[in-house]
């Protein structure tokens, strides 16, 4: 039975608050519909033209709306296990989908690599109880992504409103980060807020 690892990435959602990933495909598939929309088709496709899927590497982006060098390092060490067990890698091509930006760094390793790739094209799935349509997908993303970023204005006197009220009792910068983060306040970025850049915020806007 020929041998194949499917790859699977996604990008963070910080208007969603979705900006990490379990480790476990199974569970990253549990809180990402794009991550499970290319786990289903990946595995279909291998149980279809018997394929041993011998690995699932999951990726998350670092940045909302774009690609980044930082997966050349997930890439990488899944080209040396698939060079070692001659495994053919499996993927969605979302560059396929109408106006999607295509992944700059993993278009540039996949024309470089010596590793077999088969590109899925990334059709509408649907199932008895669940269905996704990335075409759909996609484009709503698209729309709320433009949404947060125009609200950014809004969204950043809030918090600074909030974080004065919280530092006026003082409160450590951590606990204050601690404090955002548990009454969902979001930061401008829509990161997590942390020590050193609930400081920086505050050191900007003095």
């Amino acid at each position: 039975m020929e041998k194949a690892v499917g790859f699977y990435w996604t990008l963070p959602v910080t208007w969603a608050h979705f900006v990490d990933l379990p480790s476990d495909v199974d569970e990253a598939a549990e809180v990402s519909r794009t991550i499970r929309y290319q786990k289903e088709m990946i595995r279909r496709y291998a149980k279809k033209h018997d394929l041993d899927l011998i690995r699932e590497e999951i990726f998350m982006e670092i940045e909302p709306d774009r690609g980044s060098a930082l997966i050349q390092d997930t890439l990488n060490a899944m080209e040396v296990e698939c060079l070692e067990r001659d495994a053919t890698v499996i993927i969605v091509d979302f560059s396929r989908v109408k106006n999607w930006r295509r992944h700059g760094y993993m278009t540039d390793w996949f024309e470089r690599t010596e590793l077999t790739i088969e590109k899925l094209d990334p059709d509408p799935l649907i199932t008895a109880d669940w269905s996704f349509d990335p075409h759909k997908h996609f484009s709503e993303w698209r729309r709320r992504q433009l949404e947060w970023m125009n609200s950014k204005p809004k969204r950043e006197a809030a918090a600074l409103d909030r974080a004065r009220q919280l530092k006026s009792s003082d409160m450590s910068y951590a606990a204050l980060a601690e404090a955002l983060n548990a009454e969902h306040t979001p930061s401008p970025s829509g990161k997590r807020w942390s020590e050193s850049n609930v400081r920086l915020f505050l050191k900007k806007n003095s």
